[in-house]
């Protein structure tokens, strides 16, 4: 008995595919609601409910296509299969699911941080059971229609137009709640775009002789700075430090992986007593969200606080793009935002992809016995002594380096090009930045995480007013990454918190406001490997004073030697001079970095997915 789709079954299909898609929107935009962000929420919904039409729609025309072909080849063997039985209902709604099916565990493990590699760990097959559990369910509830309404009278075969009536009422009415630019905003918008190992000397603006055209344009259109700092060599507590103003010695945030025991490592947490940037933005009404690709930078280590919208392990900087583009055409229209980016697509191991691979050269196998899924025992090889790249093998790095870094500068300006055909890029305050750079052997290792050297302590850092105010100003005075956070807030007219350590940079452009307290001068970097006893790096304009544990501390004279080749001891510099007098208040303040350390910070327990994916880019040996 052929079962063929008929009006009821349609009807029944967008019901419960309006149902469904309803569900999930409300599922999708419920943290918008809370906050007053009704337009989010109506979009999410307007979205869910379009993709479960189209869904349905491809799995009915599918259905209906194999079902007769499956009837007739099915039908010589009815009576093996034990007389009428439905077998062909349930083997072509199987077949028209499967692909939808698979395309929707593909959206579902990305949604989680599941790559390929991980599928079959305890977390990955909890999370796809569930999911397969649920398509199961409905291809079940899909089945089930079809013999029911096969067996039913036949009903007016228009009885579909009403719920396609009523969706599309929906429609209309989820288009009227949301207008894009209906809304005058009171203030900018704010979009951080942060490249996670960054060199500032890597960029054409800041000297590089190999350009990087939507960031050079970028720093054209603001203020760039030449010489700013970031306060660690470690993601997680630069994160830290930029999303609160706070010093690592304040907020404690030292340690991504600090391994108790052989079979435990544990991860420090963001303090929910901490103040963070995005909250101070949402109490005011901004609309506070984020894509974000870096595993030390999970919401539930505390860096979602604050962000109504907080997306972690997202991918590619493509793909980021592509989640955030319906933001930036949609509520972004209607709402203040604030909306940080973090890419991770520079973060060594470096491996380019075409064009990108040849664009400074054409290499060999770069890594050919290196095992890049423990790229951690690698580094701490090089670091130890015990594997000295060839100058050739660094020469790669560099060339595959700055070919990433000309991706990711070709899809900011797609960013900054799709900003300024939604009419967003004047009104917006754009921050460009890093967590910190990376190392070439400069001295004696590669990546990050450990001394911060100029290579790595000293980051870009780009501000674009509204309306291009201020456009081409170069400013040269030390600035840190702390800064950032009470600059946002002084340009749009707010407060900052009481604990925050950073300074408005404002009076180094604006004569009107009072200069910087004498404080904001000095910058502090620190780094801890696995609960050691932090180094720390004081600088002031020309000097810079590491403080070590097991060896003697190093100074720096920054303006007769930059690349940091000839370390310095306090009796090198002359009794009385200003030189020696600046060195001690250096010496003296990475002292105090020590005793004014607060007590450590919240831990978390990793789990073998988090530990992989750290080894892979090279935090865990």
């Amino acid at each position: 008995m052929i079962r063929r789709l008929s009006p009821p079954h349609l009807t029944a299909f967008v019901w419960i595919a309006t149902c469904l898609g309803v569900a999930t929107g409300l599922y999708l935009g419920a943290p918008f609601l809370a906050p007053g962000f009704y337009a989010s929420t109506g979009t999410a919904i307007n979205r869910s409910l379009r993709w479960a039409l189209l869904v349905t729609a491809a799995f009915s025309l599918t259905y209906a296509l194999l079902q007769p072909l499956l009837e007739r080849l099915l039908g010589p063997f009815r009576h093996r299969l034990r007389g009428d039985r439905p077998w062909s209902v349930f083997a072509a709604a199987g077949l028209a699911a499967a692909p939808w099916i698979l395309w929707g565990g593909m959206q579902w493990n990305r949604a989680h941080g599941i790559k390929p590699s991980i599928l079959f760990e305890a977390y990955s097959l909890r999370l796809n059971g569930l999911f397969l559990l649920a398509s199961i369910a409905l291809v079940t509830l899909a089945c089930w229609l079809i013999l029911h309404f096969s067996a039913a009278p036949p009903r007016h075969r228009l009885g579909w137009l009403w719920p396609v009536l009523g969706i599309a009422a929906l429609e209309l009415g989820l288009m009227m709640v949301f207008r894009p630019g209906s809304v005058e905003k009171q203030r900018p918008d704010v979009l951080i775009l942060l490249v996670d190992a960054l060199r500032a000397d890597h960029l054409g603006a800041y000297g590089s002789q190999r350009p990087t055209p939507a960031i050079d344009s970028l720093a054209a259109d603001g203020l760039m700075f030449r010489h700013s700092i970031s306060q660690s060599t470690f993601t997680k507590s630069s994160i830290a430090s930029l999303f609160t103003g706070r010093h690592l010695y304040q907020h404690g945030v030292y340690w991504g992986s600090h391994q108790e025991t052989p079979e435990t490592i544990k991860s420090d947490l963001l303090s929910l007593d901490e103040t963070t940037l995005a909250e101070s933005l949402a109490k005011q009404g901004y609309l506070t969200n984020a894509w974000v690709q870096n595993s030390h930078l999970r919401g539930f280590m505390g860096f979602g606080q604050g962000f109504v919208d907080y997306n972690d392990q997202q991918g590619s900087i493509q793909r980021i793009h592509r989640q955030a583009w319906p933001f930036f055409r949609g509520a972004a229209q209607r709402y203040n935002f604030f909306t940080y980016l973090h890419y991770i697509d520079l973060h060594d191991p470096y491996r380019p992809t075409a064009p990108y691979d040849s664009l400074f050269g054409d290499h060999g196998d770069v890594y050919k016995g290196i095992d890049l899924a423990n790229w951690g025992t690698y580094l701490a090889a090089v670091r130890r002594g015990e594997d000295v790249p060839s100058a050739e093998r660094i020469e790669q790095f560099k060339d595959y380096y700055d070919g990433l870094i000309r991706m990711v500068d070709d899809e900011i300006g797609r960013l900054l090009d799709e900003l300024k055909r939604t009419g967003l890029y004047d009104s917006t305050l754009i921050v460009l930045t890093s967590d910190h750079g990376d190392a070439f052997m400069e001295h004696g290792f590669i990546s990050h995480s450990t001394t911060p050297y100029e290579e790595l302590s000293r980051i870009p850092l780009i501000l674009k007013l509204p309306r291009q105010e201020r456009a081409g100003t170069i400013i040269e005075q030390q600035v840190r990454l702390i800064d950032v956070m009470p600059t946002i807030l002084g340009l749009i007219g707010l407060d900052r918190p009481r604990p925050v350590a950073g300074c408005d940079l404002r009076p180094l452009w604006d004569d009107k406001i009072a200069p910087r307290d004498p404080h904001c001068l000095l910058a502090v970097s620190e780094i801890a490997e696995d609960g050691a006893y932090p180094t720390v790096a004081v600088r002031s304009q020309r000097l810079k004073y590491l403080h070590f544990e097991t060896k003697a501390d190093e100074i720096y004279d920054l303006e007769t030697d930059p690349r940091e080749q000839n370390p310095l001891q306090l009796e090198d510099l002359a009794e009385g001079s200003a030189l020696r007098r600046e060195a001690e208040l250096l010496r003296q303040h990475a002292l105090e970095v020590h005793s004014l350390r607060q007590s450590p910070a919240e831990q978390i327990e990793l789990d073998a997915q988090q530990i992989r994916e750290l080894k892979a880019l090279g935090y865990l040996d």
